[in-house]
């Protein structure tokens, strides 16, 4: 087996360090480093010691991040090749074989970045286009190494590169470059439970398609049946697609973005969808309180906005703006209807997610019963605790 570079450093790791790599956590930041035999390179394989030189892992550098190494194994030594990498990937996609087994469903996630002891590296797939995201510069250098390794592990058209900006600008490749197989000359199509989706893996958002709530689009499209549904910050129509094929009454669409409320109604007619649909184009909590003015009523309401906090010092504010808007929300749930309340903020744990919804719809005037509480996905699987984003409580309004 080869390295996959001959580019090494050597690394002694204080306390804090030390005991961040045995409990699993896969990154490291450059306070947690005593020493290093020589300056390091983003890409350079990063062997981790503690202060009596005993082995405690081995990562990739970025020397253009806060988070310097990105762990990838400890314990015993290894040596970082393709192969053993090819491994990791391997193992990783087979925890989506059941996904993998379902032919109504070809859009989900093949490897969840840190959560998959892969750090810095999510793999989506829609149909037969993967598409890479790189959020490390660690990787930059081993490029070609992981094409080689999903072009040989997986069938596929294409292979799509996206870069987070932080990376974008550290390498030669464009953001939404095809680096594998054919040039996209027709929108990509993929299905998620049998719905039809139009995804756009060189330009739009994250991946092309957010994945991460296909369970709770479904557990929706269950409760939807006869209803009226408003779902707000709607994006391309996930929520509003899954209620109208389990028989909504009607579905309105609320986004900021009108090329999104646009590419919704495309996914509609993808679908030869009959149910009645309407878009909203503005600031979700301006239209929502005109709403809430008009005295207009939903038997369901999604609210599944953006991260309200990107960083720590974001979390008070972000709570606030939760605490507004399920309150807005609550109030435009008719009577036995069901408020629909998602969180993607990291720095939000799910207690203090669920407890705002809770104060919130009281706040509201309306009393509740929560119905169900949701997480992650079987492929957006969490495996450290910074890896837990995800949260969705179903209400009963009363």
């Amino acid at each position: 087996m080869n390295a996959i570079t001959n580019n090494t450093v050597s690394i002694v790791l204080n306390n804090v360090g030390l005991k961040a790599v045995k409990s699993g956590h896969p990154w490291l930041y450059d306070q947690s480093i005593i020493k290093k035999n020589k300056e390091a390179k983003s890409g350079d394989i990063a062997v981790l010691y503690d202060e009596k030189r005993k082995f405690a892992g081995v990562g990739l550098y970025d020397a253009n991040s806060p988070i310097v190494v990105r762990v990838l194994h400890r314990g015993q030594p290894i040596q970082l090749s393709k192969e053993w990498l090819a491994d990791k990937f391997y193992n990783a996609i087979q925890k989506r074989q059941r996904l993998a087994a379902d032919d109504t469903t070809t859009g989900y996630r093949l490897i969840n970045g840190e959560n998959d002891s892969i750090p810095g590296i999510v793999l989506d797939k829609y149909d037969t286009t993967l598409v890479l995201k790189i959020d490390s510069t660690c990787w930059l250098p081993h490029l070609q190494t992981l094409t080689d390794i999903i072009a040989e592990s997986q069938p596929l058209d294409r292979l799509v590169l996206r870069m987070s900006r932080s990376v974008i600008k550290f390498s030669d490749k464009e953001d939404g470059e095809i680096i594998y197989g054919k040039i996209i000359t027709e929108p990509i199509i993929f299905s998620e439970n049998g719905i039809l989706f139009y995804a756009d893996p060189v330009k739009g958002q994250k991946t092309g398609f957010f994945l991460d709530q296909r369970d709770n689009r479904a557990e929706t499209g269950r409760i939807s049946k006869g209803e009226d549904v408003l779902n707000v910050f709607s994006y391309t129509g996930g929520f509003s697609l899954y209620a109208a094929k389990n028989g909504a009454n009607s579905v309105t669409s609320l986004d900021l973005s009108k090329p999104a409320l646009d590419a919704s109604i495309e996914n509609f007619n993808l679908n030869e969808f009959t149910c009645p649909h309407k878009t909203i184009c503005g600031d979700a909590f301006e239209e929502m309180e005109k709403l809430v003015a008009a005295k207009v009523k939903f038997g369901v309401v999604v609210v599944d906005p953006p991260s309200f906090a990107r960083k720590l010092s974001d979390t008070p504010s972000a709570l606030k703006a939760y605490h507004k808007l399920i309150k807005l929300a609550s109030k435009l749930v008719d009577r036995g209807g069901i408020l629909v309340s998602a969180s993607c903020s990291a720095r939000v744990t799910k207690e203090e997610f669920f407890e705002i919804v809770k104060h919130a719809v009281k706040a509201s005037g309306r009393k509740s019963t929560e119905l169900k509480r949701t997480e992650h996905a079987l492929d957006h699987r969490v495996g450290f605790p910074q890896g837990a984003y995800l949260k969705c409580v179903f209400t009963r309004i009363d």
